[in-house]
């Protein structure tokens, strides 16, 4: 083997320094270094790995999954049990130095030294019960973009995902999965579509992209080879519309047999 020389020897190194360098910046932006997606990551014990691919990650490098929303929901639930507990004790405590005062002096004096407690008491409970149920909103919003998130990186990188295949990666059951995959399919199907296999499978798989007026392929390509019956959401005049342009007819011609259909 011919010795290598002085230049190429450097030129190795500046390439593993810029590949190592790449590598850190992709994991400090939440990239996975291994797949390339802008994936959660899921800790399984104290090991961190990547939703899509399943690949070890570097802790801390991006959202995770098991700790999503955690933060603002913990804080909205604390806010709202100091909500509840100042608006029993301050109204308590108004309606106790209300009572003393009435018996020793005059309704007036017991009306002006339990009338502000009650008062303060009341709107900061009130104003606490209000922030915990927008930390808790919040935090269910930020766990649910999370999950989300992780199902479309599982789905692009396999193609295709079944309810068991979200449940295994969010650590939930297959039923929470299917509902928030078809939640997601219904509000977005421009990205994940639904389609049923030959054995009754239900399927969640990247967008669908249509070629022509019968033609129909899968965007990511179904890496498993399940055939199926896909289900288009959109609208079927533009389905119509977009038949009439796939066989060559001008955008005037294609509206024109649009409204014919109609």
């Amino acid at each position: 083997m011919p010795a290598r020389s002085y230049s190429q020897r450097m030129n190795d190194r500046v390439d593993s320094a810029a590949a190592a360098a790449t590598d850190e910046r992709a994991a400090g932006a939440g990239i996975c270094p291994r797949c390339g997606r802008d994936a959660p990551i899921v800790y399984r014990g104290v090991v961190p790995s990547c939703t899509a691919c399943g690949a070890v990650r570097v802790p801390l490098s991006g959202a995770s999954v098991n700790l999503a929303g955690k933060p603002a929901r913990v804080g909205g639930a604390f806010a709202t049990f100091l909500g509840i507990l100042v608006l029993v004790l301050g109204e308590g405590f108004a309606l106790a130095i209300g009572l003393l005062a009435f018996a020793l002096t005059t309704p007036g004096v017991a009306l002006g030294l339990s009338l502000p407690i009650a008062l303060a008491s009341l709107v900061f409970g009130v104003l606490l019960l209000g922030g915990g149920r927008r930390l808790g909103r919040a935090g269910r919003a930020a766990e649910t973009g999370i999950r989300e998130q992780a199902l479309l990186a599982l789905a692009a990188e396999r193609g295709g995902i079944t309810a068991d295949d979200g449940a295994r990666v969010l650590g939930t059951t297959p039923r929470d999965a299917d509902a928030l995959l078809t939640a997601l399919a219904k509000r977005e199907p421009e990205r994940l579509g639904v389609d049923i296999d030959d054995q009754g499978v239900i399927w969640f798989r990247p967008a669908v992209v249509r070629i022509g007026r019968d033609a129909a392929t899968f965007a990511g390509g179904n890496e498993r080879g399940a055939g199926g019956v896909r289900i288009d959401a959109t609208d079927p005049r533009e389905r119509d519309e977009q038949d009439l342009q796939g066989d060559g007819w001008s955008e005037s011609e294609a509206a024109k047999g649009a409204k014919g259909r109609g």
